[in-house]
């Protein structure tokens, strides 16, 4: 797909040029129903606390960001037909996002979590027009989906449809979603200090352990 700024399925993607963007995939599984009400009272809820505001677009993105964040708990609460943090699955993952970079999208850092994926990433520009999300998207979803599913034997759908996609701003913002992605796993309860989680990945060149 050709890049545009603003496409809509499900969700609204916004994407302005040169950006740096946060993305996060989870697998096809059916989230409990009394997380999804529980997800909805939240929502109604940071309605009713922002309803006065004054910064319309500020309000906005505050409620996003906090509505994402609740919802990314409630994945850490479910279990799905497979756990793609481990091998062959997470091998498969991170080779893909590895071999993107050169053609694809400049790569800061991701974690492969049991039933979803966070990358922090910057479209290319390729022969003078940027790389679209969209394309990174269906090419990563097409190609890991047709290799996990070989492997596993399975025929289902790997990926849900929609995904969740978040304009970095500021440097400050690219910092805290980069110590996001790497506290996810303790976040979730599957290691007690980041650097147990063997399928994150922070790239050499902008991070180094203190």
């Amino acid at each position: 797909m050709h890049y545009t700024l603003y496409y809509k399925r499900k969700l609204p993607h916004y994407q302005p040029r040169d950006a740096t963007f946060f993305i996060t995939l989870r697998l096809d599984f059916n989230i409990p129903q009394q997380y999804l009400l529980a997800l909805n009272r939240y929502r109604e809820t940071l309605q009713i606390n922002y309803a006065d505001s004054e910064e319309h677009a500020q309000t906005k993105e505050i409620i996003k960001k906090k509505s994402f964040a609740y919802e990314d708990e409630l994945y850490h609460k479910c279990t799905g037909e497979i756990d793609v943090s481990r091998n062959p699955c997470a091998n498969i993952l991170k080779t893909k996002l590895l071999a993107m970079q050169d053609e694809f999208f400049y790569l800061y850092a991701f974690t492969i979590m049991p039933n979803h994926l966070h990358i922090l990433l910057k479209p290319l520009v390729r022969e003078g027009e940027q790389v679209s999300l969209s394309t990174i998207i269906k090419s990563f979803k097409g190609s890991t989906a047709r290799l996990i599913n070989m492997e596993l034997k399975r025929e289902r759908s790997l990926w849900y449809r929609e995904y969740f996609d978040h304009w970095v701003r500021n440097q400050q913002e690219l910092v805290n979603v980069i110590e996001y992605i790497r506290n996810n796993p303790v976040k979730a309860g599957l290691v007690k200090d980041a650097r147990e989680w063997k399928e994150t990945w922070l790239n050499p060149d902008l991070w180094q352990e203190q």
